[in-house]
């Protein structure tokens, strides 16, 4: 099966490695899906998987099964002929008389037409070859029963079929949110960067409702967390998504102020957080003080060599602290977040 999947543009190569991690050498091919590095599209060929099992994948949003694919030029003209060149044929297996579907088009790339005229010209070749086959199209754009995609990336152009009808970042856990919940994707694929050791501890200083704390014990059994935040309703709401996750024996939770620690030093083995961005705080300084704090707790709980990891828009200002407390940045990506682009930075302490 051929699947296009859909993530945060800037970790396609974690999804990947997640693809091969699960499926092994079912895996014929993986690989970025569009015009660069960072479209947030991977594509895939995988032999003998299962819905379910393209369901459990945790750093990817929506799951696409690719019908049919083709090339596309700028102008409208080019991208008809790219439609009325697919393949149709295959939808026939999914369909009945009764059958609702809708239509969603996705463009990236430099083209003269808009992704509203790549889903009308869609839907009238669906319908022309439907009335083809002596069926009559019903299309639904609320609630249909199936939903056909036509993802334009450059000059590709690929038609799928939907697998999933609402996001995989709504995880079923969350019944409490922050207000500025981190998307569960970015907090499953900051935890693979951070690569955790075997039976180590791992604190987020900044926990929210506790969303990288449970991916992370999630995928690692082996690895206890501590839940750190100042407020006590978000702690409160990040034991109700422990317990609702099923992962609260594997997390402990503390009420404090992760400038001014009140834990033993070196308690934790690594730290994955997602400091508040402080995009609107006025005057700049008052999130400097809040960043340099965090640092320098963070220079006192972890040990020589451990690591952290962390996201944010205040990219010189962690370079800055990085230099000033001793640690050293091992990697850096960014990513898409909210609209955004931040840096993940992993961070080595010397």
């Amino acid at each position: 099966m051929i699947v296009l999947f859909t993530t945060v543009p800037g970790i396609e190569d974690i999804v990947i490695n997640e693809i091969r991690e699960r499926f092994g050498n079912r895996v014929l091919n993986a690989e970025v899906f569009g015009g660069s590095n960072v479209t947030g599209k991977v594509i895939a060929n995988i032999n003998d998987v299962t819905i379910n099992e393209l369901k459990r994948l945790s750093t990817v949003e929506h799951i696409i099964m690719v019908l049919s694919m083709g090339f596309v030029g700028k102008d409208i003209k080019s991208l008809r002929d790219c439609i009325w060149q697919l393949n149709f044929n295959d939808i026939l297996n999914y369909l009945t008389p009764n059958t609702t579907i809708s239509i969603l088009a996705d463009r990236s790339g430099d083209h003269n037409f808009k992704s509203p005229d790549a889903a009308a010209l869609l839907g009238e070749r669906i319908s022309e070859f439907l009335v083809s086959k002596y069926l009559r199209p019903f299309f639904n754009l609320d609630n249909a029963d199936l939903m056909f995609r036509l993802i334009i990336d450059q000059d590709k152009c690929v038609l799928g079929l939907s697998i999933t009808r609402e996001p995989l970042k709504s995880r079923p856990y969350r019944r409490f949110n922050h207000p500025a919940s981190i998307n569960p994707i970015l907090a499953n694929a900051m935890l693979r960067m951070l690569a955790p050791r075997y039976s180590s501890r791992v604190c987020d200083i900044t926990c929210g409702s506790g969303t990288i704390v449970i991916e992370g014990a999630l995928m690692r059994r082996d690895l206890s967390f501590i839940c750190i935040d100042v407020d006590y309703s978000y702690i409160n709401g990040a034991v109700m998504n422990a317990r609702e996750a099923g992962v609260d024996s594997s997390v402990d939770f503390a009420v404090m102020d992760s400038t001014r620690p009140a834990i033993r030093s070196h308690a934790c083995d690594h730290a994955v957080f997602n400091p508040p961005f402080g995009i609107r705080v006025e005057p700049l300084e008052g999130i400097t003080n809040f960043y340099n704090s965090l640092f320098k707790s963070l220079s006192e709980l972890l040990k020589a060599g451990s690591g952290f990891v962390l996201i944010t828009v205040r990219k010189s200002l962690v370079r800055r602290l990085v230099n000033k407390y001793g640690f050293r940045i091992v990697d850096e990506r960014v990513v898409e977040q909210g609209g955004i682009w931040s840096s993940i930075f992993k961070v080595i302490k010397e």
